[in-house]
C-alpha cells in the first residue's frame, strides 16, 4: 500500500549537506572523484552519458514546476 508523503519529505536538501564532488580530466580519462563513495575514473563516452543523465533529470524536473 502506497503511503502519503507530504511535500516536506520531498524536499531536496541543501547543498551543503550533499557529497563533495570534483570533475577533472585526467590523461583522457574523466575523473569524477566523491566525498562519499569511489574514486572512479571514466572514459569521456561513459562521463558524457553520465551528463546527459543529469540533464535529462533537470529537464524533467523543470517541466513539472
Amino acid at each position: 500500500m502506497a503511503t502519503d508523503q507530504s511535500e516536506a519529505d520531498l524536499r531536496v536538501p541543501p547543498l551543503e549537506n550533499t557529497a563533495f564532488f570534483s570533475i577533472e580530466n585526467d590523461d583522457g580519462y574523466v575523473r569524477i572523484e566523491q566525498s562519499l563513495g569511489n574514486q572512479v575514473l571514466y572514459t569521456p563516452s561513459e562521463a558524457r552519458d553520465i551528463a546527459e543523465e543529469i540533464l535529462d533529470a533537470v529537464d524533467e524536473a523543470a517541466e513539472t514546476d
